[in-house]
């Protein structure tokens, strides 16, 4: 029989409760930490900030949560998955590195990018 896979999810939204990352992280048994940041207007934030600062377009706050809480997952093996990035996955990604290596902390970080789409042909 397979082990059930726990779940936790800390946002819906860029901006939302800052502490639930580490809440979810000490509240028990926990596999994998999801969160979610692209929220209609956390998209208009994030390209407000990319046009002001073209390196920028990602939730900052999930750095600043990942600052405080990364070591923390890293030692109850805890995986986090986060669509954190926006509109610049690969400068979170970037970043989050840089943090990891402050922080002394052993990770590994992937991004994904991209934009294919496609639909049907309209009859």
């Amino acid at each position: 029989m397979s082990q059930p896979l726990r779940v936790g999810n800390a946002s819906g939204f860029y901006g939302d409760r800052f502490s639930a990352v580490r809440e979810m992280l000490e509240g028990g048994p926990l596999d994998v930490l999801t969160g979610d940041y692209l929220a209609e207007l956390t998209m208009l934030i994030l390209g407000r900030s990319r046009l002001k600062d073209p390196e920028a377009g990602y939730a900052s706050t999930f750095l600043r949560q990942m600052e405080e809480s990364l070591g923390l997952a890293v030692e109850r093996g805890v995986k986090v998955v986060a669509n954190a990035g926006g509109l610049n996955p690969r400068g979170l990604a970037v970043k989050l590195r840089e943090l990891a290596e402050r922080l002394g902390v052993e990770v590994r970080i992937a991004h994904v990018e991209g934009t294919t789409c496609s639909a049907a042909p309209r009859s």
